[in-house]
């Protein structure tokens, strides 16, 4: 099978212990496989604790976890050319983690613009335009404390360490929704044709080697997510599964909506705040999955 080497890698942040983007932490941990994977792990800061090597030991497959910061479909069909770029004999098989907010035309997060490994597989008018806009992102870089596995899996974060302080999970509740109930009821401020563009450019991508990707709809703690639809967000996810079901016929794909944590036998016990799962749900995620659709990974 075969590996082709990287092209030359772009803006770096200076030193050998300063912060990197995730997304160039991503690529570099990548690279140092000796082997490519044949499973990749797609999607926001919510899928970062899948595990690949629990995937790798359910389903045979070589596995890396790169899910990121802000992920949106722009990230998501830049770094499958780059996997398919590096191995094109590969039959590499995708769970891909959405949600309500994966669609939406957001300035490109400066990790991807910078990190030329995955941006050359963007149109230049498109990288252009918004490097010269110089919008205002939540730049996530990654911290030196962070602990992820070689596969890219996070192990540790500011999460942990919040736990680690003897801060209670109601108190990181109440923070969780002053800040994003607002949002929930909101109107979406984004358009959302350029994100459905890549969105659907990604999935035509992998239909044409052959796979059909894994589209999970992530969870939700109850709480957050009873006080989300109380205040009007069901019609936000009524659309999204509107739209994904719309796509059938013209890509293949599995859909699972594991919003709610009964549809995978989760545990509210299993969240740092209302929607970021800690490893023992991620695990049972993954094994329902795996259940859910047991020929997906053949």
């Amino acid at each position: 099978m075969a590996i082709l080497p990287a092209p030359a890698v772009g803006l770096r942040r200076g030193g050998t212990t300063a912060p990197v983007y995730d997304r160039t932490f991503k690529c570099d941990r990548l690279e140092r496989l000796a082997e490519p994977p044949e499973l990749v792990v797609l999607g926001g800061s919510r899928a970062q604790r899948f595990e690949p090597s629990q995937l790798e030991r359910l389903t045979g497959l070589p596995a890396f976890n790169f899910s990121l910061q802000n992920s949106r479909p722009e990230d998501a069909y830049a770094i499958t050319r780059y996997l398919f770029w590096r191995a094109p004999d590969i039959k590499l098989r995708c769970v891909w983690a959405v949600q309500v907010t994966t669609f939406g035309d957001t300035p490109l997060h400066p990790g991807l613009l910078a990190e030329e490994r995955l941006s050359q597989f963007l149109p230049d008018d498109l990288v252009a335009a918004q490097r010269a806009a110089g919008a205002h992102v939540a730049a996530h870089e990654v911290p030196w404390s962070d602990e992820y596995s070689p596969r890219g899996a996070l192990f540790r974060n500011g999460y942990d360490r919040v736990e680690a302080r003897g801060i209670g999970f109601d108190e990181v509740m109440r923070t969780y929704l002053g800040r994003m109930l607002p949002k929930a009821g909101a109107p979406s401020p984004h358009d959302k044709r350029r994100s459905r563009h890549y969105f659907e450019k990604t999935l035509r991508l992998f239909n044409l080697h052959g796979v059909e990707p894994i589209l999970v709809i992530m969870p939700y703690h109850p709480a957050a997510l009873a006080a989300f639809r109380a205040v009007g967000w069901q019609d936000k996810l009524d659309a999204l599964n509107a739209y994904l079901w719309s796509l059938r016929g013209r890509y293949a794909f599995h859909l699972l909506d594991y919003t709610a944590i009964a549809s995978f036998r989760g545990s509210a016990d299993g969240f740092y705040d209302g929607a970021h799962v800690k490893r023992q749900n991620a695990r049972r995620i993954v094994r329902q999955i795996l259940s859910d659709v047991p020929g997906a990974f053949r």
